[in-house]
């Protein structure tokens, strides 16, 4: 933050979210600990000591900091007083003294915790003990119940993998293990685990572990992913999953998929089954996928960015809470929300290469079908697909007391989705190896054919070779070609 920019501009300044003021006119304020406990158990933020407001107005005005040497050398002094402050979370660099016009303005960046370090708590003299806060639009507010079981679950390692012992291998699905293994099966066909029983396959994948009878029951993780809804409702009674088309304007939605409607198992993975597989009808572009619709090499990048936002919602949700997972698909955009906060500042996990996972059990299982990036590249993906397909960036909004997540993925409009097909096109065949195969797909997304220079423009392999290829393709069967003037024209074979 430029603090000269913010100062000639307090008559439009307000606090926020990340952005506290204090006048500190006596020295360190008492109630700056409050904002310190608040940041540093949500997003973090800056306080600027040196600037008033009004009482009346609510205006701000610049008073600057008399003894700002002093009141630095007393934040550091209380910072470091357990009987003060429970925690220190600063950077040894977190705390600067500027000099604007004269006077001198104390700027305090609080970091977001890490998960271990939640909930991070002050002494507060009304209530004479510890107490956490949080940061909601400008404000301090004492840590909810709800908001401290958050921080705690988070602070546990695999806290999803935990056995439920009141649970046996009766609360989960057979037929949405059985679709599980099909696919685990088809994706790894060496893999030992394939020829497991139930309950050995399940035990590797974190599904099932031993409680203290020695004997194997769900984890967490499992009876979210196999489990019945009924089953799981009575772990988690708030659970809910919803997904939504609501596309037509004249109606409250085009089509529903809930998990207590009863007529499907209600567990995250036929949650996800049943969603993506109408996200890949949607989006009416060449996909692979197998008979599941589950991505495995999938071709199409907006439907793996996609499906990635889905799984992404699932895997990171924090299912002690009282809000539910949505999916809502409108003509204009796409809405996917989760209970929980994030786990690291936006910028990071949007910028990739770092992973952190509320349920890491839940992300193991979710991973060995193709369902979700372990790698911290997720929404990387989905950032890079929606700028390089719509030519827009999707929208993330993190809430807090309740906390939730928010991702909006903006969509063109019906006029426009040809173009975005195409567009689509170029970057499919631009990223992946242009086989045969490859060849015989992009003929078939293209009805009326293709000749070899159209091919080589969307492949980028040369005319030669796609000449080459398209003619032996053909003497093959595997495509047929008409005349159209002097060239031919390739088309996927009619069967």
């Amino acid at each position: 933050m430029d603090i000269r920019t913010l100062l000639d501009n307090l008559d439009d300044a307000h606090e926020g979210q990340r952005l506290e003021f204090k006048e500190a006119a006596a020295g360190l304020p008492d109630d700056l600990w409050e904002t310190y406990s608040a940041f540093a158990n949500t997003e973090g933020g800056e306080i600027v000591l040196g600037v008033s407001e009004e009482v009346a107005g609510g205006r701000f005005s610049a008073t600057g900091v008399v003894d700002a040497q002093g009141v630095v050398a007393s934040f550091w002094s209380s910072l470091r007083n357990p009987q003060r402050v429970g925690r220190d979370v600063m950077l040894y660099d977190g705390v600067r003294i500027e000099h604007v016009d004269d006077k001198d303005f104390v700027v305090i960046d609080v970091p977001r915790a890490e998960r271990g370090e939640k909930p991070v708590r002050v002494y507060d003299r009304r209530s004479k003990g510890f107490v956490a806060y949080v940061r909601r639009d400008g404000g301090d507010f004492k840590a909810s119940e709800e908001d401290i079981r958050l921080m705690q679950y988070d602070g546990i390692p695999s806290a999803d993998r935990k056995p439920l012992e009141h649970f046996g291998m009766d609360a989960l699905s057979e037929e949405t293990i059985r679709r599980y293994r099909n696919v685990f099966a088809s994706s790894k066909p060496q893999n030992p685990w394939v020829n497991d029983s139930d309950e050995d396959f399940l035990y590797h994948i974190g599904a099932l572990a031993k409680g203290h009878d020695g004997r194997l029951h769900p984890t967490q993780a499992g009876l979210l992913a196999f489990g019945y809804e009924y089953e799981i409702t009575n772990y988690v009674p708030q659970y809910l999953l919803d997904y939504r088309e609501e596309r037509s304007g004249d109606r409250r939605w085009d089509d529903r998929v809930v998990s207590q409607s009863g007529d499907w198992s209600g567990n995250l993975i036929d949650f996800y089954y049943l969603v993506t597989e109408r996200l890949v009808r949607h989006f009416k572009m060449p996909f692979s996928t197998d008979e599941t619709g589950t991505v495995h090499g999938a071709l199409n990048p907006v439907t793996e960015a996609a499906n990635e936002a889905v799984a992404n919602a699932l895997v990171h949700a924090y299912y002690g809470a009282n809000g539910s997972i949505r999916i809502i698909l409108k003509k204009d955009r796409i809405s996917v929300s989760n209970p929980g906060s994030l786990l690291v500042d936006w910028r990071v996990a949007v910028a990739g290469g770092f992973s952190e996972t509320r349920n890491p059990t839940l992300m193991r299982i979710f991973s060995f079908i193709g369902a979700s990036d372990r790698a911290g590249s997720g929404l990387q993906q989905i950032w890079r697909t929606w700028q390089d397909v719509y030519g827009e960036e999707p929208t993330l909004r993190e809430a807090h007391s309740p906390a939730s997540i928010s991702l909006e993925m903006p969509l063109r409009d019906e006029k426009a989705v040809a173009q975005v097909r195409d567009r689509a096109q170029m970057m499919i065949w631009s990223v992946s190896p242009v086989d045969d195969a490859a060849i015989v797909l992009l003929l078939a997304s293209c009805p009326q054919g293709l000749t070899p220079q159209e091919v080589h423009d969307a492949t980028g392999i040369s005319k030669r070779s796609a000449q080459e290829r398209l003619k032996r393709l053909c003497e093959e069967g595997e495509i047929e070609r008409t005349k159209d003037g002097r060239f031919y024209r390739y088309q996927a074979r009619r069967r």
